[in-house]
């Protein structure tokens, strides 16, 4: 059996690899393609009657790894817990993932992942090669729900070409893609974070537009890989204060457009079983600017999302009832519109615990919840009916979030065929896009809570959702 040396580098000692110890950087860390955290004394913590192992960290995984996972009816995972940010920290943590135990969760979620050695990275021919394919196709996965290229092609792509950590979250995500490539992901996405992390302790790299793309990139591989991935968002929020672009008066639009999409994957209602508190990044620095239109990233209204950022507080659902809406290219954006807005409205119930099932006073103006749900309804079978997931698919697969919210409390056959019939379409489609299903695994969720859930209301179906995922160790994002 090979002994690890205590006095190994920080990245083996993650990584429970024997380390050269080659000073200032070792040789396995090298060949790995990974960035050397060096051998200086660091200061740990963790609680007090925690035994601490010898990596010198107090390692606490949330995650099994993906052959494993299977929804089963035991005690929920602990995870982290939600007091771990503070608004008024130090800069120097704020950019720097919250914890060693965070960091490890990270980094390990990804090692082997049951397919492949992270020992050494694939030749430079392989990875040139998914390097050509993510530029010229497996990039257009990532442009917004308007179908649009944006910014990814024009200001993202060229940045590949001088950041590694950038370079190395591209070629996760294109092998991910690619059938017979998707075992080296778990690969390349430890490449990616270890450099990342190194940025995020560089001072000259957090000023590049190019870490703050590598960690939105982070997210949305670990997003679609079904991974934890909500910790990522501490270091973005301290990049984007470190650079000055939450009060900056004015952006590029590339900054303008890295924030939004930082924001959006903020906001705490569009992600189930998250372990990490919102640092309402949306609300405070986005929605206070009274941006009109469409949000490219989403496809919704600036004016909805704004909405949504408040959910689970009594004004919301006024809010939500009492929107003007606005105006769309195409009648299948009202269908969706409408679709959140009341998806919106169950949803903000189930959170409030106010399940209003019952009928209101007669000078309520608040629908009862299987109205609400109808409508819901009504809004789906129309996109589905209307022939999107054919001829506008980006479109179309917006409706994961208020599909997962009304089939979570669908009441009857004809609403769970529909639910079935509606999510076996984003399943068609996720075939096509990146290797597992995000969509399957929320179907899954969603039928537990039919068979578990009988005779409860919204919030207890709801807390049901979340505990499942909790079992799944994921964290499941919902747009």
């Amino acid at each position: 059996m090979i002994q690890r040396s205590r006095r190994g580098c920080w990245t083996c000692k993650r990584r429970h690899k024997k380390c050269d110890e080659t000073r200032p950087v070792c040789e396995r860390c090298t060949q790995a393609g990974m960035a050397c955290e060096g051998y200086e004394t660091r200061l740990i913590w963790g609680p007090s009657d925690t035994t601490t192992p010898k990596t010198g960290m107090v390692l606490n995984p949330v995650r099994q790894s993906r052959p494993q996972r299977r929804l089963r009816r035991s005690r929920v995972v602990d995870v982290l817990p939600d007091d771990s940010l503070d608004l008024g920290a130090e800069l120097s943590d704020l950019y720097q993932v919250p914890s060693p135990d965070q960091l490890d969760l990270l980094y390990l979620q990804y090692e082997s992942n049951g397919q492949a050695s992270t020992e050494n990275l694939p030749s430079d021919e392989v990875s040139n090669r998914l390097m050509q394919d993510f530029s010229t196709t497996g990039y257009q996965t990532l442009t917004g729900r308007d179908g649009q290229e944006g910014l990814f092609k024009s200001d993202i792509l060229p940045l590949c070409n001088s950041c590694v950590s950038l370079r190395q979250v591209c070629l996760a995500y294109q092998a991910s893609l690619d059938t017979e490539m998707v075992r080296l992901t778990p690969i390349y996405m430890q490449s990616a974070l270890s450099h990342y992390f190194n940025d995020l302790n560089t001072p000259e790299k957090l000023e590049l537009d190019a870490t703050l793309a590598t960690g939105v990139l982070l997210c949305s591989l670990s997003i679609n890989s079904l991974y934890i991935w909500t910790p990522l968002l501490k270091g973005l929020y301290g990049v984007l204060q470190h650079r000055g672009i939450l009060t900056a008066a004015q952006r590029s639009p590339l900054e303008d457009h890295l924030l939004e999409v930082i924001a959006l994957l903020d906001v705490p209602s569009f992600t189930l079983n998250r372990i990490t508190r919102s640092m309402e990044i949306w609300k405070l620095h986005v929605a206070s600017k009274g941006q009109v239109g469409i949000e490219q990233t989403s496809g919704l209204p600036y004016s909805l999302i704004n909405l949504f950022a408040g959910l689970g507080s009594p004004e919301a659902e006024e809010g939500l009832l009492g929107w003007a809406g606005e105006l769309g290219e195409e009648f299948i954006q009202i269908h969706l519109w409408e679709a959140f807005r009341f998806a919106g409205v169950l949803h903000n119930r189930a959170l409030l615990g106010n399940d209003q099932n019952t009928s209101p006073p007669a000078a309520s103006p608040m629908p009862r919840s299987e109205v609400v749900r109808m409508k819901i309804f009504a809004s789906l079978q129309a996109i589905v009916d209307s022939g999107a997931f054919t001829f506008r698919q980006p479109l179309a697969r917006a409706i994961f979030y208020p599909l997962f919210i009304a089939g979570l409390f669908a009441e009857n056959y004809q609403q769970r065929r529909l639910t079935r019939l509606a999510f076996q379409h984003l399943m068609e489609d996720s075939q096509e896009r990146i290797d597992g299903s995000t969509e399957k695994v929320a179907l899954d969720i969603v039928t537990n809570v039919w068979e578990t859930g009988k005779g409860q209301g919204l919030t207890a179906k709801l807390a049901l959702a979340t505990k499942f995922a909790a079992e799944l160790n994921i964290e499941l994002h919902l747009y």
